[in-house]
């Protein structure tokens, strides 16, 4: 696991700047939603969880292909990625969430986006990160990316 993208992880400021655009620059086009109300029906969306599937089979299918002997690492990077994960998204953003009064079906997005941001991470110098480090940057500047509109991979992100 790399250690810097393991600190960047450690310094965000979960959701402090929801609402507002983010503060870097990402290679999307987006739009944004006013409230948690509308973020949460983008992200509890089934559209959302299907473009986010596909990116992550994208990766996948690529390495298996073009990279078969890294590819056999997927399962080892996974299990560090959930480790990470558990120690330093979900104690935090499981406060954020019992704060605000929000659903924990909101961890669940997050968890899945940051595999995805760790795996592309991890394969980074096989594939050229595009879909899930992109949301990592829209959480490091404390938003939530939730959504999309149009149709894949056109269109735009749609970020709270």
């Amino acid at each position: 696991m790399d250690k810097e993208f393991i600190s960047r992880i450690k310094e965000i400021n979960w959701f402090a700047n929801c609402g507002k655009a983010p503060r870097t620059k990402i290679s999307f086009e987006y739009i944004r939603v006013g409230n948690w109300k509308a973020a949460l029906e983008q992200s509890e969306g089934k559209y959302w969880e299907l473009i986010t599937q596909e990116a992550d089979n994208q990766l996948s299918e690529y390495l298996l292909i073009n990279h078969p002997n890294r590819y056999k690492e997927w399962n080892k990077y996974a299990q560090k990625g959930r480790e990470v994960i558990d120690n330093f998204v979900v104690p935090n953003v499981t406060n954020y969430l019992i704060d605000n009064n929000l659903p924990y079906s909101l961890l669940d997005n997050v968890r899945w986006e940051f595999i995805g941001a760790i795996m592309e991470n991890n394969y980074r110098n096989e594939r050229q990160p595009a879909f899930f480090m992109e949301l990592f940057k829209v959480y490091e500047s404390g938003n939530f990316p939730c959504g999309w509109e149009g149709r894949w991979p056109k269109g735009k992100l749609i970020v709270y």
